[in-house]
């Protein structure tokens, strides 16, 4: 089934090149549905923000690497689900993969937006619990909340802190201490 991954994101990028979208609508397949998604800049300052924080945080740890829309694999109940951060093991990933096996992921975010609320809080956290994707952290510029969710039991987390935009939220990954900034902009 992995061998397919490749060439379902080339076709994804064909029919993204094809139908002339701006880079402002993030193109998403799910259950044989095509989805469109806008970007918004709120939603982009958050996402380039927590990386850009992670990213500085985990420097002089050489096994872990923050990336951003990669598909986690394998494939369950027929969804990819496509984080907009990640943290994964260094080395997983070549210059040409657009897919990362879950076991190699430690964390994910979202950013909500209002055609992807539904999936952020509902598929998607049950998805990544049932990954045993140990940190996921949903960032809603539609509400100004943040949520932390850790320790997947099943398809749940049995920890959900919610926090204010503008307050620290601390936590760990791979045993090295992360705090994330959440100054981010709210979609009114």
């Amino acid at each position: 089934m992995s061998t397919m991954y490749p060439e379902y994101a080339q076709w994804l990028r064909q029919v993204r090149r094809s139908m002339k979208l701006p880079k402002a609508v993030k193109l998403l397949f799910d259950q044989g549905r095509l989805y469109m998604s806008p970007v918004t800049e709120a939603h982009s300052e958050a996402d380039d923000s927590i990386r850009l924080q992670l990213a500085e945080q985990l420097a002089g740890e050489a096994g872990l690497h923050v990336t951003r829309d990669k598909g986690v694999l394998p494939e369950l109940d027929g969804y990819t689900p496509e984080p907009d951060v990640l943290v994964v093991d260094a080395g997983v990933l070549g210059p040409g993969d657009a897919f990362v096996k879950q076991e190699h992921v430690h964390f994910v975010a979202e950013s909500v937006s209002r055609s992807t609320v539904g999936q952020d809080y509902g598929r998607k956290l049950n998805q990544y619990a049932a990954r045993g994707i140990p940190v996921y952290l949903i960032v809603d510029v539609l509400t100004g909340e943040c949520v932390l969710y850790r320790e997947p039991k099943g398809d749940e987390y049995t920890s959900a802190v919610p926090y204010r935009f503008g307050e620290e939220v601390s936590f760990t990954l791979a045993g090295v201490a992360v705090t994330v900034r959440t100054d981010f902009k709210r979609i009114r």
